[in-house]
């Protein structure tokens, strides 16, 4: 298992947008969550990685492992973690650069 996520919760100010998701996400696989628009699968997975770090009045409760290590301890460097679960976001916004430096900037950023 890859990602083991226990009663996790997602507050943005007082609305409760997640509730009680339980999950484990297995290493090596392709998982897919599908729901409407506004159901909670971008702000689920933005749980994974901790963007919802960067969202002011968002706090995010439960467990979320992600091998073996809580991610959402005092602990964790989130540089390292963002490094190793991306996201690809349904709606571009590139840098203000050409196509090819964007596309080039994620292997520029590793060397």
């Amino acid at each position: 298992i890859k990602f083991e996520c226990r009663d996790c919760q997602v507050y943005y100010g007082d609305t409760h947008a997640i509730k009680d998701v339980s999950v484990d996400l297995e290493d090596k696989t392709v998982t897919a969550f599908i729901g409407p628009s506004g159901c909670g699968k971008s702000t689920f997975l933005r749980c994974l990685n901790r963007m919802n770090d960067t969202i002011d009045g968002c706090r995010v409760t439960g467990d979320i492992f992600m091998d073996e290590v809580n991610i959402n301890s005092g602990k964790i460097d989130v540089v390292p973690l963002r490094a190793q679960v991306g996201m690809v976001f349904q709606k571009p916004n590139p840098f203000p650069k050409s196509i090819y430096e964007n596309v080039a900037y994620g292997l520029r950023i590793q060397l």
